[in-house]
């Protein structure tokens, strides 16, 4: 197990952090977007968060030995961003135009293309990967009606669109994952009340690629944001914005029977924390927070809290369990 400091990693040999094997100095103490992270093989990618200068940069991490490669991201952003293993895609958002990037594995851009805006407002929001085609998640507002729309766009790898999948839908869709040929897509908001404040979303919008059909799946917590897939267990697991709730909680939505469960991560303060990195391998999921990791038994339902400052470790924000 390895968890990712700011000046440096914490490499351990068991999963309860008993055996500490040393630490490996980082060449950048840059922090990392928790969301931003995808895995591909022996790599992932993520952007960090905003360094000094206000600059962003495109990672390319090695998981085998822990190597970080950094870019400076064209658009100074990563949007949008997904690994395939061979190459890095990325969007940078402008009020105008989504440019696209297509990164090698030195993280260097062999593809760049420029789509401008016609008659609406385009907002990428996340890929998935289905059949070497990538899927992107565009939020949208029509300039005309000033209504605001969701699309899924159907790209090849040099980001040209193949289809466009127009969901109807007006409420606030930002995260979505993949089960075969099915998405699964987060409803974070749904409008404003009369006060004008956002209200939470409260649903899953179901997409079958093939036959076109929607369906939806209600979902208990408030304030979804981002989403997961345990392929294990056949299992959604849906993190919820703790400022609005009050608690850091996620939400798990069983395929097989629909089954849902809240996971409530007890003892932490959603003023004194920010949401932390989730990962899972088994049947065990880990929430990792600056300065402690929790460890859940989906099976058992049993918590598990790690102190991590007795390691030196205050800025914990990503982890690799292998």
């Amino acid at each position: 197990m390895a968890i990712w400091d700011s000046d440096k990693i914490a490499v351990f040999d068991d999963y309860d952090l008993n055996e500490f094997k040393g630490n490996i100095a980082r060449k950048e103490k840059y922090i990392y977007w928790a969301e931003s992270f995808s895995e591909a093989g022996s790599y992932s990618t993520a952007k960090t968060k905003d360094t000094s200068g206000l600059k962003r940069y495109v990672s390319r991490i090695n998981k085998e030995n822990l190597s970080e490669t950094f870019k400076l991201a064209e658009g100074n952003d990563a949007y949008a961003s997904i690994t395939d293993g061979d190459y890095l895609y990325a969007t940078a958002v402008f009020t105008d135009r989504i440019e696209f990037y297509k990164y090698d594995n030195n993280l260097e851009v062999v593809t760049n293309v420029t789509m401008k805006n016609d008659g609406q407002l385009n907002a990428s929001q996340q890929f998935v990967i289905i059949d070497n085609y990538l899927y992107l998640l565009v939020s949208t507002l029509d300039l005309s009606t000033q209504v605001p729309n969701v699309e899924i766009w159907k790209m090849d790898k040099e980001f040209n669109i193949v289809e466009k999948y127009n969901l109807n839908e007006t409420s606030a869709y930002m995260r979505m994952v993949n089960v075969g040929d099915v998405l699964y897509i987060v409803e974070s908001l749904d409008g404003r009340n009369s006060n004008g404040e956002y209200k939470s979303g409260n649903k899953l919008l179901v997409f079958d690629l093939k036959s076109q059909n929607k369906n939806y799946i209600d979902i208990p917590d408030k304030y979804p944001t981002n989403i997961h897939y345990d392929a294990k267990n056949n299992q959604l697991i849906i993190e919820n914005e703790g400022m609005y709730n009050g608690e850091f909680s996620f939400t798990t939505v069983n395929l097989d029977n629909l089954e849902k469960d809240i996971i409530h991560l007890d003892g932490f303060s959603t003023e004194q924390y920010i949401a932390p990195y989730f990962t899972f391998k088994n049947n065990i999921y880990y929430f990792l927070f600056n300065d402690s990791l929790v460890k859940y038994d989906i099976v058992d339902k049993k918590q598990t809290i790690i102190n991590l400052e007795k390691y030196k470790i205050k800025d914990a924000h990503y982890l690799i369990v292998k």
